[in-house]
């Protein structure tokens, strides 16, 4: 009898200690996972990772991209990239320039890497060289 009572001891402890274990496991996974979902801005706040590694020139592309496909016609992509309100008006009196202006302007955003020169353009036709 004593010895069965040895036996559960033992089983009962063994349990205990991969409970424990696990529970160990469980806070480092929380830690790890932690570290790769969150990353700290300031002491104790944390704000969730980039799953996409790009820069912001990239997401600003990819937007005004999106932009231009869905309202071009009305000049939002143009607002979005900050030219003034009458550019915009303009692309929406003429439908986008009579859609010339619109797909220009698509195959630019498409076809060029570095949209800086096209940002905070005053310019109703953004693809001018300034003097």
């Amino acid at each position: 009898m004593l010895m069965l009572v040895r036996v559960l001891l033992t089983i009962l402890v063994i349990c205990l200690s991969g409970l424990t274990l696990k529970a160990q496991k469980k806070l480092r996974l929380q830690e790890i996972a932690g570290k790769v979902m969150f990353h700290e801005v300031a002491d104790n706040e944390y704000q969730l990772r980039s799953l996409f590694k790009k820069n912001k020139k990239d997401n600003v592309r990819l937007t005004a991209i999106a932009l231009n496909v869905s309202l071009g016609l009305l000049g939002v992509h143009r607002l979005y990239l900050g030219t003034d309100v009458k550019i915009a008006a303009a692309y929406a009196l003429t439908c986008g320039g009579g859609c010339i202006l619109w797909l220009v302007d698509l195959g630019l955003l498409i076809g060029t890497k570095d949209i800086t020169p096209f940002m905070n353009n005053p310019r109703l036709f953004m693809w001018t060289i300034e003097d």
